[in-house]
């Protein structure tokens, strides 16, 4: 696919010829080269952008991002899709990597420095999700900021005003029906005398550039474990802060309402579970001492509709074992995990000559991986919806 794609670029910078107005003559039929285009990395889309005053404005245009986006995100398309994670090598540096399909051809990678406009040293980022190409970050205590990697454009949003002394956690989703971006912040205490929890949520919203408070559930919700699907940020909860008594709750992004998933019916002798994402499909990941089960809601809110997709052993060929667990699981079964310092790509069952063959690759991150998340290359601006700022070149 990224000899095709490279292909497709040779062959549109090869038409291109520059006349005394500036304007390019190009020997391929316009509805000819917009089809190139929609299929180009957005890094050279970014580049053709100066080619002309036309080019700029077709790929400026907000039909051209999000049909481009579309594209992107088709499951045989896997160049557009990347890693984004830190490490304690630099706390406040975001870096990005492929893995799709150049994680085979070279699995020991070199990552691109993302520096966060609001770096510091000092502080740690915190990836809370991503959507249509835009990550989500928080730097403590608080400051929440949406950018897109590929473009390096960002928004700081403004402060919620909840106290920093509350713990907090946060889910971001895109609400496609009112073109508008939703950050929900879940913060809380625990009261000393009755040991109940006191929460206040937030939720932002890109078409008003404000926080309101709204009702939270009862419980608190875990760090690192949000997953935005079927239009609603999703997160494990304990409802009694009991850790064996967890549930799946739901915040949907349109009406600004909670509602509870079923989880599946998994096995006994749970050590603990993980929500994750399959095809824009949520899944569960259960973990035991002797391996890890990857099960996904085939048809959404249904509860019978539990299917187990993907047993990951945990005695996997790897460097070494730290804090291993899922955060994606591909079309074709294939599982990203997070392991101390590296990625790993865990293919399962794949068949080599007539033997089946479990197959690993690992990336190395330079460092113990703190926050890990991938997200797909889009042209979209961080001033939110579809359109990218047409600035002259």
């Amino acid at each position: 696919m990224s000899t095709q794609n490279s292909r497709k670029r040779t062959l549109l910078e090869g038409t291109i010829h520059q006349t005394h107005d500036s304007e390019p003559s190009v020997n391929l039929p316009q509805a000819m080269i917009t089809e190139i285009l929609l299929r180009l990395p957005v890094k050279s889309l970014l580049k053709f952008r100066c080619v002309s005053k036309s080019w700029l404005s077709l790929i400026s245009s907000p039909r051209f991002i999000k049909t481009h986006f579309e594209i992107s995100t088709d499951n045989n398309i896997y160049y557009h899709n990347k890693l984004i994670f830190n490490s304690d090598s630099a706390f406040h540096i975001l870096h990005t990597c492929s893995f799709y399909p150049e994680i085979d051809e070279n699995p020991i990678m070199d990552t691109v420095p993302i520096y966060n406009p609001l770096s510091n040293p000092q502080r740690l980022v915190r990836i809370v999700g991503s959507c249509n190409g835009l990550i989500c970050v928080v730097l403590e205590p608080g400051i929440v900021t949406i950018f897109n990697p590929t473009t390096r454009k960002s928004r700081k949003l403004p402060i919620s005003g909840t106290s920093n002394s509350h713990a907090k956690e946060y889910g971001f989703g895109y609400d496609e029906s009112n073109d508008d971006y939703k950050v929900v912040e879940f913060s809380w205490t625990t009261l000393i005398i009755s040991a109940e929890f006191e929460n206040e949520v937030k939720v932002y919203s890109s078409k008003t550039n404000s926080w309101r408070t709204i009702n939270g559930p009862a419980g608190f919700v875990v760090s690192d474990c949000s997953v935005f699907v079927n239009r609603a940020i999703h997160w494990k909860l304990y409802p009694n802060g009991n850790p064996m008594d967890w549930s799946i709750i739901a915040f949907n992004v349109t009406t600004d309402r909670y509602k509870m998933v079923a989880k599946p019916k998994y096995e006994t002798g749970l050590v603990n579970s993980l929500l994750v994402v399959s095809a824009g499909q949520l899944c569960v990941s259960c973990l035991y001492f002797t391996h890890e089960d990857i099960w996904e809601m085939k048809e959404y809110e249904v509860e019978e509709s539990w299917t187990k997709l993907v047993k990951v052993p945990t005695s996997l060929e790897l460097k070494m074992h730290i804090n291993t667990r899922s955060f994606f699981v591909s079309e074709n079964g294939d599982v990203l995990l997070k392991n101390g310092f590296s990625i790993v790509l865990y293919k399962p069952l794949q068949f080599h000559e007539i033997h089946p063959l479990n197959k690993c690759i690992e990336i190395d991150a330079k460092g113990y991986i703190f926050y890990v998340a991938t997200y797909t290359e889009s042209l979209v601006f961080p001033d939110f919806g579809w359109e990218l700022a047409s600035k002259s070149c």
